[in-house]
């Protein structure tokens, strides 16, 4: 069903390449819409590795000098706990992913790992895997692994815990080399457990790892550094969700965490290969909606784009009054040379305008579960299909593999088919 019909062609930054790591021994030169990292729960039951329907997937979506960035990936078996969600742990999912990663690069594209914890996420699915979390504090509400309100029980991790984690970020990042992916990502925001040692509505140790802000945020710090010693960090990247209330998490004033985050993330890599910002939503369903930030807080991440870009904001009182200035961002540069990539609520029909503004390169989702070859429906201006919610986490090739790219449909059309 196409939701956005034909259009111009757009014009402008969205049509202008960037490159992450410029100074890298391998700088990759990217356009401007990636693909986003989408939990599709196809992978074997068994092995937790992807098969080869997935091959498939991320081949079909694969484009010339466009990025992907993978589903969710567990650093260690400890670190999971979702069925049929995929791990960077054992020989056999290291070889499958190799399946991926040559699938994409032969189409001239570039796919990184994403990495990932659950934390108190974990759902309990698998009885063997202990549920740890920074604070044994659970999730308020329906967890959305149980679909439940009986939460299950978490235990505060140890140091011990904390330290083996760490070290299995490094692990799975070397297994993400020799699997031949690009770069990494670290998941450090939607909830996940990087985002819970992040944030107080979470993290309520009263240790080196808990209470101020330079504490909560030293995991997260740790783990890039774990993986940026097997990629350097040119090849690695960072999600944060600071607007997020997914899994009972949003504080009241995220800027007074997320500010001091990102400035240390900048400090301590500044050639980052990129940073990827999770946009604030404009409306919320359930017990979600019922979160909200302090009163004359403005919901934006233009203030970590400032941080990232070097911008001056000394002239601002606020990060909520930079944000209602509507700055216009810089691209980045060889001087400074940190991408970032902004996630949620991008449409086809929006997407130029967004980037002519801030400079970023725009992650597409549902859009691009639907159109196979959604970047060049976007930069060609051709019509764009709606998406199929009930069949993102199902199982099976419908509203996986079997969605069709422009060229496609058109060849279908005239063969007379339907």
């Amino acid at each position: 069903m196409v939701y956005y019909p034909a259009r111009p062609a757009p014009t402008g930054r969205l049509t202008q390449t960037v490159t992450i790591g410029p100074n890298s021994d391998r700088p990759l030169t990217v356009h401007r819409i990636a693909m986003a990292p989408l939990s599709r729960f196809r992978n074997d039951p068994d092995t937790l590795a992807p098969t080869d329907m997935a091959v498939e997937y991320y081949g079909q979506r694969a484009n010339k000098g466009g990025l992907m960035i993978t589903e969710s990936t567990v650093i260690s078996e400890e670190a999971g706990g979702y069925p049929n969600a995929p791990g960077i742990y054992s020989e056999e999912q290291v070889f499958r992913w190799r399946k991926i990663t040559d699938a994409v690069h032969a189409k001239g594209g570039y796919i990184w790992l994403q990495l990932g914890a659950l934390g108190r996420a974990n759902g309990g699915h698998f009885p063997h895997i202990p549920i740890v979390a920074p604070s044994p504090n659970p999730i308020r509400g329906v967890h959305p692994a149980t679909l439940s309100t009986d939460t299950p029980d978490s235990r505060q991790m140890a140091e011990e815990d904390i330290e083996r984690y760490l070290r299995s970020y490094t692990s799975a990042a070397a297994n993400a080399k020799r699997a031949g992916f690009d770069g990494v990502e670290i998941l450090g925001g939607n909830g996940y457990l990087i985002d819970q040692f992040t944030q107080s509505v979470s993290n309520k140790r009263t240790d080196s790892w808990g209470g101020p802000v330079e504490n909560r945020i030293k995991f997260g710090l740790r783990a890039l550094e774990a993986v940026a010693q097997v990629f350097g960090q040119e090849k690695v990247g960072i999600r944060l969700s600071p607007w997020g209330r997914h899994q009972d998490m949003l504080e009241e004033d995220p800027y007074a965490t997320f500010v001091p985050f990102v400035k240390a993330i900048v400090k301590q890599h500044p050639e980052l290969g990129y940073i990827h910002l999770v946009e604030a939503q404009s409306s919320w369903s359930g017990m979600e909606a019922d979160k909200n930030v302090g009163e004359g807080i403005v919901e934006s991440n233009d203030i970590f784009r400032a941080i990232i870009r070097r911008q001056d904001t000394s002239a601002f009182t606020s990060p909520s009054d930079y944000a209602r200035s509507s700055p216009r961002i810089e691209s980045p540069s060889e001087e400074n040379p940190t991408v970032i990539l902004s996630a949620s609520g991008h449409t086809p029909e929006d997407v130029a305008e967004w980037v002519e503004r801030t400079g970023d390169v725009a992650v597409f989702g549902r859009y691009f579960i639907a159109n196979p070859d959604l970047p060049a429906r976007v930069f060609e201006g051709l019509p764009v299909n709606h998406y199929d919610r009930p069949t993102f986490y199902s199982a099976g090739p419908r509203g996986y593999t079997d969605l069709l790219t422009y060229a496609e449909e058109q060849e279908r059309r005239g063969d007379g088919r339907q």
